[in-house]
Order: structure tokens, then C-alpha cells, then sequence
């Protein structure tokens, strides 16, 4: 082997393994693995809940948290009569007694529901469907006691 022969084959030996393809070539791998593995945490934790409860709030599993307003409305929120007027209540119906329903939510409180001729009930229509165990959403105003009179009363399950 010549001198020249040498260098030669020294030079090819301490050539860089990596140049600008290659940088740009593992950045876009990167970025690929990253998109994927994105894909995959979605897929496996699901898609967040869209409506939301009391402050805008609504946890994995579809939790609200409890807030400390009867009805588990917010402050405030009173109408022009004077009556306050909270968000809409959830939970389970525990009882139902003529045109008074007992519901549970999910704190636990048990609130009384009153109907009466101007509630709208939505899905399955009438008020006598609602059995105990029942999901239900109850928009209305309520009373210094804490019971709702129903404007409008829906099944959610």
C-alpha cells in the first residue's frame, strides 16, 4: 500500500456519518414517533367530555364537582322577578310522587322537584315514564329551601 493509497482510505474513515439529510431525515422521524404516540394516549384515554358543568368544569368520567349553592346552581344568577335561577341539575331520580320528583346528585343532596302544568318533558315525554334510578336534567327556578320548581325536566341516560 502506497502513501497516497493510505490517506485516501483515512480520509473515508473519518468522514462524518451524519450531514444535513441525515438531521433532517431524523427530525421528521421524531416528529412521525411523536404524532403516533399522540394517537395512541388518545385512543386510549378518549376524548374529553364537551359539556361542561358549574364554572366550566367537567372531569374525567363525566364528574361535576359539587358547589355549595342549592341545585348546584351559581351566585347571582337571579332573574328579573327575583327568583333565582340556577344552571341545570343533574342526577338520579330517587322517587317520584305525583308531580314531585326526589333527586339525588351526585354529592349526594337530595332535592325535591316540583312540575306543574308548564314544565316541558323531554325524552321519553311524560312525567309518570321517570321511574327511581333514572338520569335526569332539571332547569328551573329555585326556592329559599332549596327545591326546584321544573321549567323543563330531561331523561340523560
Amino acid at each position: 500500500m502506497t502513501a497516497s493509497t493510505l490517506d485516501v482510505e483515512l480520509a473515508a474513515a473519518n468522514r462524518r456519518w451524519w450531514n444535513r439529510t441525515t438531521l433532517v431525515l431524523a427530525s421528521a422521524l421524531l416528529l412521525v414517533g411523536s404524532l403516533v404516540a399522540g394517537i395512541e394516549v388518545q385512543k386510549a384515554f378518549g376524548a374529553q367530555p364537551t359539556s361542561t358543568g358549574p364554572g366550566g368544569f367537567r372531569g374525567q368520567g363525566g364528574f361535576t364537582p359539587p358547589t355549595a349553592f342549592p341545585g348546584g346552581g351559581a351566585p347571582g344568577g337571579g332573574n328579573q322577578d327575583g327568583r333565582g335561577r340556577a344552571a341545570a341539575t343533574t342526577g338520579t331520580v330517587k322517587l317520584v310522587d305525583g308531580t314531585t320528583i326526589y333527586l339525588q346528585t351526585e354529592s349526594g343532596e337530595v332535592i325535591t322537584v316540583r312540575t306543574d302544568g308548564d314544565t316541558t318533558v323531554q325524552v321519553p315525554g311524560e312525567l309518570k315514564a321517570f321511574k327511581a334510578g333514572d338520569k335526569v336534567s332539571v332547569d328551573g327556578d329555585t326556592d329559599a329551601e332549596g327545591s326546584i320548581t321544573a321549567s323543563t325536566l330531561t331523561k340523560t341516560d
